[in-house]
């Protein structure tokens, strides 16, 4: 419920043009800290349960139409900006389900994004790359075997 009420509130603020941008002075960083901070507080007891839920978003959301599931990966992208600890909890994972059908969903799902905006978001991703320690060698085996098959 907690992600899932974040990710409307990330919705109803434009949250998927700016997601990558991160602003201090945006109204929703506040909820998104809130979201933060209870899924830190729940992890304790739950972080299996947390992290199949991240995951189950990401995925799901790369089939469907539907405007939120649109900003579900930046969505899930400034959670794992603002805590090192549930992209740590996801990333192995995560890099393990990124299969060539999971990439070509991506690349379709990031097809009309607008480059400014595109270029944003693999800003984050790459920024999130260097500041991953869990699973850093597995990342980088996976880049390097989906650039070079």
């Amino acid at each position: 419920r907690v992600l899932s009420c974040g990710l409307k509130d990330f919705c109803a603020h434009g949250g998927a043009g700016d997601a990558a941008a991160g602003t201090a002075g945006d109204k929703r960083v506040p909820k998104i800290a809130s979201v933060v901070g209870i899924l830190g507080h729940l992890a304790s007891r739950h972080a299996g349960s947390i992290k199949q839920e991240l995951l189950r978003m990401f995925h799901e959301s790369l089939g469907s139409p539907r405007e939120h599931h649109k900003a579900t990966v930046p969505f899930l992208l400034q959670l794992a900006l603002m805590s090192p600890a549930l992209l740590a909890t996801v990333s192995p994972e995560l890099v393990d389900s990124l299969k060539p059908p999971v990439l070509n969903q991506l690349h379709q799902h990031f097809s009309a994004v607008p480059r400014d905006e595109l270029e944003g978001v693999v800003g984050v991703v790459v920024h999130l790359l260097c500041h991953t320690s869990s699973g850093a060698l597995r990342t980088l085996r996976f880049l390097l075997a989906t650039a070079a098959p």
